[in-house]
Formats: C-alpha cells, sequence, structure tokens
C-alpha cells in the first residue's frame, strides 16, 4: 500500500513541476508580448528554455534561408 501511495505522490510532484514550469513560460511570452517583443526577437523566450544550443542555431539558419529565398523574389 505505502508503494502505491509513493508513486502517486512521485506522479504529483511531476505532474506539478511541468504545470509549473509551463505556466512560467506562459507568463514569459506574455510580458514578451506585451513588450513588443516580436519586433526585437525571432522567437519568444519559451523556445529558449525548451531547445538546445544546437536546435536553435538549426532552426535560426534554416529561418534565414528561407527568409533570404522569399527576399531574393523580389
Amino acid at each position: 500500500m505505502k508503494k502505491i501511495i509513493r508513486k502517486c505522490i512521485n506522479l504529483f510532484k511531476k505532474a506539478l513541476k511541468k504545470f509549473l514550469l509551463w505556466r512560467k513560460l506562459k507568463k514569459m511570452d506574455t510580458y514578451w508580448y506585451l513588450m513588443g517583443g516580436n519586433c526585437f526577437g525571432i522567437f519568444p523566450p519559451s523556445f529558449y528554455y525548451t531547445h538546445t544550443e544546437e536546435e536553435i542555431n538549426h532552426i535560426i539558419n534554416t529561418e534565414l534561408k528561407a527568409f533570404k529565398e522569399y527576399f531574393k523574389e523580389f
């Protein structure tokens, strides 16, 4: 019986940590949008918290290539 209770407590702790992280990221993004972050950054702050450095560099490079191709059409 104690093992089941311990598992339930651990699951609740994990769920609570995920929820608190999600709430923190949403709050950061909301402040970013309210302060005009769309004009100055490519991605919201939560993007940088949820991706590794290599993923960020790869995604930014692919986005920049897409923008360059788009502007070449003009």
